[in-house]
């Protein structure tokens, strides 16, 4: 019997100490930085906020367990709103996400889990009111090159040559209703979003890449109603040592979100992905 349980130590132990060894604390980050300005669409829109919008993304991978990555998101969002009415720009709302991610990588597709601490906050647009709190799990699967972290490995070895692949993701969100807190959702009925990308690998040339890519979401109410975006974007990218600074042109063709909307807005934006 002593013998059986210092065996079964034994094992534990030589598995923890495995474990151990094959857990990484590595604290690296990536994202991406934009200053997108609205160039078009003013007289068609049906949004309440054309001027121009800044997003700063950022997502830590904390610890690694093989192919297993735990990571921590935040991003925020703010919009800026042309105000002819008053002569000039203001402040209209600040959107910002912070979320706990789990990521399991293979070697051209990954999925990820993660719970989404979203906050809308309208400054300026009384159309909203209060607060919209949008917390939800969601669940990603795609290849690597339809995400932003794995946008340099599809280009950094390529010259002067057309890569001519699509890359392709999907989500889903469950929205989580309940008690009063900031980790549930309140001040909207959505119940649930879907939605993908697609993206077109084209090529790289003269130390510049090239893609092009379209997005989709989808929102369901609580009675069923669905509000919907789309958007398509063209992207112009020159390649640094590691990270990606360039320019893209993105076109709302569709957009029916009520919180967010830019239905018909073209803007011209600035970008760094790092």
């Amino acid at each position: 019997m002593k013998h059986s349980i210092l065996v079964i130590l034994s094992i534990a132990a030589f598995s923890i100490s495995n474990l151990k060894a094959d857990v990484e604390l590595i604290m690296e980050t990536q994202g991406y930085l934009l200053f997108a300005p609205h160039i078009h669409g003013y007289k068609t829109t049906t949004s309440k906020n054309p001027g121009y919008r800044v997003e700063l993304t950022a997502l830590t991978d904390i610890v690694r367990w093989d192919n297993l990555y735990f990571s921590f998101l935040t991003s925020n969002k703010t919009l800026i709103k042309n105000s002819p009415e008053v002569g000039g720009f203001g402040l209209d709302q600040l959107f910002y996400t912070l979320s706990p991610d789990l990521r399991y990588e293979f070697k051209k597709w990954m999925m990820r889990l993660g719970y989404l601490h979203e906050s809308l906050h309208s400054v300026s647009n009384a159309t909203l009111g209060r607060t919209i709190w949008m917390n939800g799990i969601q669940f990603t699967i795609g290849s690597k090159g339809s995400n932003y972290l794995y946008i340099w490995e599809e280009y950094k070895n390529n010259k002067n040559k057309f890569l001519n692949h699509i890359d392709g993701r999907s989500f889903i969100e469950f929205y989580r209703h309940g008690n009063e807190t900031i980790w549930t959702s309140r001040n909207h009925d959505y119940k649930m979003k879907i939605g993908g990308r697609l993206r077109f690998q084209i090529g790289s040339f003269n130390k510049w890449a090239y893609f092009v890519g379209t997005d989709g979401t989808g929102w369901k109410r609580q009675n069923g109603d669905w509000e919907a975006k789309g958007i398509v974007r063209l992207n112009m990218f020159r390649k640094g040592l590691k990270n990606f600074a360039g320019f893209y042109y993105a076109y709302n063709f569709y957009d029916t979100f009520s919180p967010d909307n830019e239905q018909y807005l073209g803007s011209l934006g600035l970008q760094v992905i790092f």
